[in-house]
């Protein structure tokens, strides 16, 4: 056990140290953006962001989670080979999305405030940023957390370099921003696919029956990964269409601070799911107590930090963003806490993907993800940015609150301390 922890805590530490370089890309870029930017320019980039995020949830339909899993029967198929079959599912799912944006860009220009141009450009990005995934999914369960972090921070490297060349060197506005964030996606893609093939990892071949496994696991956590976007994403909608871009833009920059929470759980995340996967196979009482004791040290680490992290964090608004956009600062403690009750629901959803009940965990998530958006709306045309911080943070609740119930209700542990 001692060694077990001893590789968890040296894999958590390699993981949040690649968390944090990626994380520092935004926040690096805020003191220079938020002063060479409009609100309304920055809201146009935050758009893009989610609009590429929103194009995620359906190219590759999610099957990079059946690979991460399957990496582990390994030895009784013929791994490369899936791996392949799921990077065919995911070049058709994502033409797919390529026509179907095409044919509704005028009405997408108008919801999102978005050229047609770039609405397409973020289609292919959120494809390359797959395939990226699936490599990083593999090195994730083969446990080689020094590769996950050569290419996330290879990532981040080439956003940070070629955002800055595009807006400070040759003049760029927003454009200078998206662009850089879409050819890093793409060089990173293409250099994922790369070392896919060349590593054996991957085989360029179709299985239908491998296709059929992987949509097994991938298409029930489509409604799953939907309604993950309500809770963390379609507020960036919401303020555009019910107040204006320029708020999106002012809001996006409370959500960039607050991500720095998300990657360190995020990356704990990472370093504990496998061998937490591998624990709940044996069902060893000392074992079971001794996780959830940890699990309650870090939730509770979790709030706490999350608390003061929003309370401490508005004074760095004075040096970090430009004056225009310090109206942010109110709302960052919802944003914090919701991420650090996010972090709880990350360890609570591995004991859901270890009993493969994704379609009941998909009905959870979308439902907390429909009362978002209801409770934003709400508060919205009440608080102004601030309800929506407020919503997310309610939101983030209730889903953590079914995942813990779903939890227990598929492996049971010793919750109650008593």
């Amino acid at each position: 056990m001692n060694r077990a922890v001893r590789s968890i805590f040296g894999s958590a530490l390699i993981y949040s140290a690649t968390s944090a370089l990626t994380g520092l890309v935004p926040i690096l870029l805020l003191p220079l953006l938020t002063r060479l930017l409009s609100p309304s320019e920055y809201g146009v980039v935050a758009m893009y962001t989610v609009f590429a995020q929103m194009m995620s949830l359906v190219t590759g339909l999610s099957v990079h989670g059946a690979i991460g899993m399957r990496y582990f029967d390994r030895e009784s198929l013929d791994f490369p080979r899936y791996v392949g079959t799921c990077v065919a599912i995911l070049v058709a799912s994502a033409s797919a999305m390529l026509v179907l944006v095409f044919l509704t860009s005028s009405y997408l220009e108008r919801f999102t405030e978005i050229p047609a141009l770039w609405l397409l450009i973020a289609v292919l990005s959120s494809a390359f940023a797959f395939v990226a995934q699936i490599q990083l999914v593999v090195w994730q369960s083969a446990k080689k957390p020094f590769y996950f972090a050569g290419l996330r921070v290879g990532q981040a490297g080439l956003d940070i370099g070629l955002s800055l060349l595009f807006v400070v060197t040759l003049g760029l506005s927003w454009q200078g921003r998206t662009g850089g964030m879409a050819l890093a996606a793409a060089l990173c893609g293409i250099a994922a696919l790369f070392l896919l093939w060349r590593g054996g990892w991957m085989r360029l071949s179709f299985d239908r029956d491998y296709a059929r496994s992987a949509l097994k696991f991938g298409l029930p956590l489509v409604p799953h990964v939907i309604g993950g976007f309500l809770i963390t994403t379609i507020d960036r909608f919401m303020i555009t269409n019910i107040l204006d871009v320029a708020s999106t833009g002012i809001y996006m920059v409370a959500v960039q601070i607050g991500l720095a929470g998300l990657l360190v759980t995020d990356a704990v995340n990472r370093a504990v799911s496998p061998w937490l996967i591998e624990a709940l196979q044996v069902h060893d009482a000392a074992r079971d107590k001794l996780i959830v004791r940890l699990s309650y040290a870090y939730f509770i680490l979790l709030l706490a930090g999350g608390y003061l992290g929003g309370l401490l964090a508005p004074p760095v608004f004075a040096v970090l963003v430009g004056e225009q956009f310090r109206a942010a600062g109110p709302v960052l403690v919802y944003i914090t806490l919701g991420q650090a009750v996010g972090g709880i629901y990350l360890i609570l959803s591995n004991y859901i993907f270890y009993a493969g009940r994704t379609g009941t965990l998909a009905l959870i998530t979308l439902s907390s993800g429909l009362l978002n958006v209801l409770m934003s709306y709400w508060l919205l045309t009440t608080r102004g940015i601030e309800g929506a911080a407020q919503s997310f943070l309610l939101a983030q609740i209730v889903l953590c609150l079914g995942a813990w119930w779903l939890a227990n209700k598929v492996r049971p542990m010793p919750w109650r301390p008593w």
